[in-house]
């Protein structure tokens, strides 16, 4: 029973749990080590416009095309994990500022315009992204403060 208190039943990448347990870990690794880590919010847009319009079962089939999308996007030292309704989040290693920026660019690039389909009908999809850098100095609260004030919208620019 143990694996699955680490993943999300709907999307089976990792939950809220592992991924805020991951954090403290890459956290005492930054310090350890003196190296950085990224840490990436990612919102999920109009989920509850498509909920509403089309049912729950399309709003969820939307979440996990989502997951679908982010693990085939990230490095396998990456973290990917629902850690809310319509909110993913990110760990990433070893990334300077330029190279998140970068990253957050390609994730956009794979989500916002994509479509799923229900009942013959297309139902596009994108994403925000808030993010921060995390270094040896950083506190877990510090730096999920700050991730709330970069945010990536769906034209790939920071509002």
């Amino acid at each position: 029973m143990e694996p699955y208190s680490y993943q999300d039943t709907l999307t089976g990448i990792a939950n809220r749990r592992f991924f805020v347990e991951n954090l403290d870990y890459r956290r005492q690794r930054c310090v350890t080590h003196d190296d950085n880590c990224a840490i990436l919010f990612l919102d999920v847009a109009n989920l509850k416009v498509v909920n509403a319009a089309h049912g729950r079962t399309v709003g969820d089939a939307l979440l996990v095309r989502v997951a679908k999308i982010l693990t085939r996007q990230i490095r396998d030292s990456d973290v990917a994990a629902r850690i809310a309704g319509n909110e993913f989040g990110l760990l990433f290693e070893h990334l300077n500022g330029d190279q998140v920026e970068n990253k957050i660019a390609f994730l956009l690039s794979h989500l916002n315009g994509e479509e799923i389909f229900h009942a013959c009908e297309r139902i596009p999809f994108g994403a925000s992204i808030d993010y921060c850098c995390m270094g040896p100095q950083d506190t877990i609260d510090g730096m999920m403060a700050r991730a709330e004030f970069t945010t990536y919208g769906s034209n790939g620019r920071a509002a």
